[in-house]
């Protein structure tokens, strides 16, 4: 497989949005116009309910651990490739094409790609998630702390070459950035919890 083709393919399948497809599918709605306007899990929680949420969880989740799977254990990629088609498979959900290039903020489709390139410290990273999730009720903390112990603990556990560790900082930045409007939010005190509806 050439790297422009693992390329175009991981992008192309980032732009697979769980919570558009479901929004359509079965509340004819494009859930960009609700809530915060994010084709994202939280908001999808928000503003369908939890169970809509939970699997725009799973979808965005799966199309990246499927994507880095066939990549590693069919394809046989290094982790300089499969580092590039996380980033683009994650450019993909952030920015789909076919939506315009408003998508998600890219949390489940990173750690959908992560947890098959690099697992354990993925999973440490979402262990840490969950417990600021508990203390801070707040999706947006959980999440900019999950994509900052992401990069910290891959690198505590894996020797990374240059170029590999300049595609983890991109993947995190652009993860943070993301969450722009919600630091805002949080500076001026007007973040939601999770669970609170839009409408």
């Amino acid at each position: 497989m050439s790297q422009l083709l693992m390329l175009a393919i991981s992008y192309l399948v980032g732009c697979i949005s769980g919570s558009y497809i479901l929004g359509k599918l079965f509340y004819k709605k494009d859930i960009r116009n609700y809530g915060s306007g994010n084709a994202g899990t939280t908001n999808a929680m928000r503003v369908f309910g939890k169970k809509f949420g939970i699997i725009t969880f799973l979808i965005d989740f799966i199309k990246g651990a499927v994507l880095i799977l066939i990549l590693k254990f069919i394809f046989k990629l290094d982790n300089t490739k499969l580092l590039l088609a996380s980033l683009f498979c994650i450019l993909g959900h952030d920015f789909p094409f076919n939506m315009n290039f408003k998508g998600g903020k890219g949390v489940a489709t990173t750690l959908g790609t992560f947890a098959i390139f690099n697992f354990l410290p993925t999973l440490i990273s979402v262990v840490f998630w969950i417990v600021f999730t508990l203390i801070f009720n707040t999706a947006s903390i959980s999440s900019i702390a999950f994509f900052i112990l992401l990069f910290l603990i891959n690198l505590y556990f894996k020797t990374f070459s240059d170029i590999q560790v300049i595609l983890l900082i991109i993947v995190v930045s652009i993860g943070i950035f993301r969450h722009n409007s919600n630091i805002y939010r949080l500076i001026t005190g007007k973040e939601n919890k999770i669970g609170a509806r839009k409408r």
